[in-house]
Order: structure tokens, then C-alpha cells, then sequence
């Protein structure tokens, strides 16, 4: 079943197209009003989900277009305005819900209500590890039963609190289950807490609890706590996978968000044609080299380099060859340097070189192998290219910065330029000392 997807978010087209996957559904993504059109007079569509914004139109307006062409179609409108009468318009207009898009857990629950819920075993809980903490050999039984026949579960069982926690500090798990009444000193209300407290990423872990008492003071306290989900005792075999399958599979797609924001970050960081870092990438790598320089007095070493008469290939050669002289400059660079090394795309045929606890002889070497390498590099045709570099160095008491150092080595690279290309020049970077602490006596 087809589901139509509106949305000019990159982050949440991706992130909404894997959810409608992963609940059995085939998305249909587009990113504008034109595309939608197209898409509707192609498919039927029994939901479509739709951004508030699209082509800076408001798409309150496009909801009847939607059901002229899909007549009891579920509407589904995404939005981040709280502005009161937006529920409204859009209800009035034929939207059947409005989600905010407060958090992404927000809009899984809501899609997965609104959409029916995962299939039965789509959400694949097959072997994802869940801890369960349960004192009760006969209850543990019957639980571990369920988990495991029914839902094809990998469970680590243990009876205590203190064991739960210390398995939690070194090993992976998709869910906790425990008991609130626990032998021992700590209570499932201990394991909750501490759970919380971790440095780790099992912090964040969806936690069932299983309580005897269903009055409101108890459930406040467990949910203040942290437990994500509850189940009152007797537990339900339905209720209970119904509850587990919806806590794993929730976190499942969390995880995948989180992996494709990581993912855009990187992206958002890189030089789509060289591979290496773009300006914002390097800036913000650099800060941490900059202030571990300036907190440990280490020497920091900075290059700008600059391919000559790379105007000349681009109109020679054809701008495909010039995009391929940069690639191949790209990976020299980022193959040839450390790996505490930050390598970026600057601009144009320039490039940055940030160089670590790397004073200025040291700097200087370095980039003369990479000046002796540009000229021998493989450019992918018939000719070859030169590159000229302007470096600048700070040593201690000198405090770095990037703006100050980036002047310079550009003032260095003219110079290089002056002086006939293919070449290296230095230029002392002027800044000041640091605080030095005074001696005494």
C-alpha cells in the first residue's frame, strides 16, 4: 500500500520514508506541490502525509486537491507552528490529523496509532537483546517463555538489581524489563534511577516495568523515575508483546534517526566533489585543535594551497577535467596527511592544511612533499598541474588563532604567487604571547 509523502526536509523525508517502510507501507516521496500533482494523478494513495510549508505556500490550501483526487484519503498534516486555529483550518479544510513535530518519538507514536500499527513480526524484534530483571523463577519463566517462543527474543535474565546495573554498564541491550518488587536491597525503582544516570548509551534505553499495584501514586512514581512503559500484574501474554513490540521497535527507529542525522552531519561537513572538509567542517574542527594548542603550548602549523593556472585547465581542458585535477588533489591530500591532520576545500582550486603540534620547520617539510607530490600526481589526462603553498606557524608562549593564521598564510601564498608559482613560502604569524605566570625570586 502506497503512502504519499510531501515533505522538502531532507532529514525528515528520510526519516519519515524508513517509518512508513518499516509499518508495511510503500512511500511515494516528493518535495513540492508540482511533484504531488504528478504523483496523485499517477497512484492512489489511501494516506498522505503532508508538510504544513511547501513551496512557501501554506498546504492547508492543497488538502481539497488531495481528496479530488484520492476521495477518502487520510491527511496527515506535519508541522512545527503551534499557532492556534491550525488544527482547525486543517480539519475544516479535510486534514484527519495534525502531528507537531515536537520530537521524533512524538510523531513515531502518532504515525504507528494513525497508520494501524506495525504488521505482526514487521518490526523485526528477532533477536534483539532485552534484559529482564525478575527475582520469581515461576514468573521469570512465564515471561521469559513469551519473550522468547512468541517473540523470538534474545534474553539475559538476572535476579537482582545490582547485577542488572553492572551488566548495563558494559553490555548492549533493546529493552529492560524489571519487576518493581526485587529481593535485595535495591528495588526496580533503584535500577531505574541508576539506569538513568549512566554514561553510556544505555541511558537512553525504553524500560518496561512490571508492577502489582495500578493506583495513580504508583504510576507517577515509576514514570518520574523513568520508566518508559508499565504492565499491572497479572500480565496479559497479549498486552505484554503488544507493549514490548511497540518499546523495541520505537527504539529501532529512533536509532535510525539518529544514525541519519549523523549521517547529514557528516554530509553537511564535506566537500561533495573533493571528499574532504568544506569551510564549516573545518572551522568547527579546527576550534578543538586551536584550543588544545593554546591549553598544552603546543606548536600549531597552518597552509593554503593553491593550484596555478587552474583557470587555464578549466578552459583548455573542459571543466569536467578541472573537477577531476580537484579530485585527485582531494585524495592526495587527505591519503598524504596524519590522521590529526584537518583537511579542507577552501574555495575554488584552494585548499587548507591545519597541522598539529607541528612547529615550523616541521610545517615547512611537510608541505614541500606535498608540493613535490602535486607536481607529480596523476591528474586523469594529459598534463600536469603545479600548486603554489603559503604556510604560517605558532609556537608557545604565542596564543593561536584560526582568522589570524588564515591571514597570514593566504599573505604567504600571494607571495608564493609573486614569486613565480610551483613554490613554498613561510611567513611568521604575528601573534601575541599568552598570559605568562609570573615568576618569583
Amino acid at each position: 500500500m502506497k503512502v504519499l509523502l510531501i515533505e522538502n526536509s531532507r532529514l525528515y523525508q528520510l526519516f519519515l520514508s524508513d517509518l512508513f517502510r518499516r509499518l508495511g507501507y510503500q512511500p511515494v516521496s516528493v518535495t513540492s506541490h508540482k511533484e504531488a500533482l504528478t504523483a496523485l494523478e499517477k497512484y492512489s494513495f489511501r494516506f498522505v502525509c503532508m508538510n504544513l510549508l511547501l513551496d512557501g505556500k501554506d498546504a492547508i490550501d492543497f488538502i481539497p486537491e488531495v481528496h479530488r483526487h484520492n476521495p477518502g484519503a487520510t491527511v496527515i498534516l506535519l508541522t512545527s507552528d503551534r499557532a492556534s486555529g491550525i488544527r482547525m483550518q486543517a480539519v475544516k479544510a479535510g486534514a484527519t490529523e495534525v502531528i507537531y513535530k515536537s520530537s521524533m518519538s512524538n510523531i513515531i507514536r502518532r504515525l504507528r496509532i494513525l497508520l494501524g500499527g506495525a504488521p505482526k513480526d514487521h518490526v523485526l524484534t528477532k533477536n534483539r537483546r532485552v534484559l529482564y530483571v525478575e527475582d520469581s523463577p515461576t514468573q521469570a519463566a512465564v515471561i521469559s517463555a513469551i519473550l522468547e517462543q512468541d517473540m523470538r527474543l534474545d534474553i539475559e535474565h538476572c535476579g537482582s538489581a545490582e547485577t542488572a546495573i553492572r551488566w548495563l554498564g558494559d553490555r548492549k541491550y533493546d529493552l529492560v524489563i524489571t519487576d518493581v518488587v526485587l529481593q535485595g536491597e535495591a528495588s526496580g525503582l533503584w535500577l531505574l534511577r541508576r539506569l538513568r544516570r549512566l554514561d553510556n548509551e544505555n541511558a537512553q534505553l525504553p524500560v518496561l516495568t512490571l508492577t502489582g499495584h495500578d493506583d495513580p501514586a504508583r504510576r507517577l512514581e515509576l514514570l518520574r523515575a523513568g520508566t518508559t512503559d508499565y504492565v499491572t500484574k497479572p500480565v496479559l501474554k497479549e498486552e505484554l508483546i503488544i507493549r514490548v513490540n511497540n518499546l523495541i521497535s520505537n527504539k529501532l527507529l529512533m536509532d535510525k534517526v539518529l544514525e541519519q542525522q549523523a549521517q547529514m552531519q557528516h554530509l553537511a561537513m564535506r566537500d561533495e566533489l573533493t571528499g574532504c572538509y568544506n569551510r564549516r567542517g573545518f572551522r568547527e574542527l579546527s576550534e578543538k585543535y586551536i584550543s588544545q594548542a593554546s591549553r598544552q603550548k603546543r606548536p600549531l602549523s597552518l597552509a593554503l594551497i593553491d593550484l596555478d593556472h587552474f583557470k587555464q585547465i578549466n578552459d583548455r581542458y573542459g571543466h569536467d577535467a578541472g573537477d577531476e585535477v580537484l579530485r585527485a588533489l582531494g585524495k592526495l591530500l587527505r591519503r598524504k596527511s596524519r590522521k590529526s591532520d584537518v583537511v579542507a576545500r577552501w574555495g575554488g582550486e584552494e585548499f587548507v592544511l591545519l597541522l598539529p603540534d607541528t612547529d615550523r620547520d616541521q610545517g615547512l617539510c611537510a608541505v614541500r612533499k606535498l608540493g613535490a607530490l602535486v607536481a607529480a600526481m596523476d591528474t586523469g589526462s594529459n598534463f600536469s598541474v603545479t600548486a603554489s603553498i603559503g604556510i604560517t606557524a605558532i609556537s608557545p608562549p604565542q596564543k593561536p588563532d584560526l582568522d589570524t593564521m588564515i591571514t597570514c598564510a593566504d599573505k604567504a601564498l600571494y607571495r608564493a604567487k609573486d614569486a613565480g608559482r610551483n613554490c613554498v613560502v613561510y611567513r611568521d604569524c604575528p601573534l601575541p604571547a599568552g598570559n605568562l605566570p609570573v615568576r618569583k625570586g
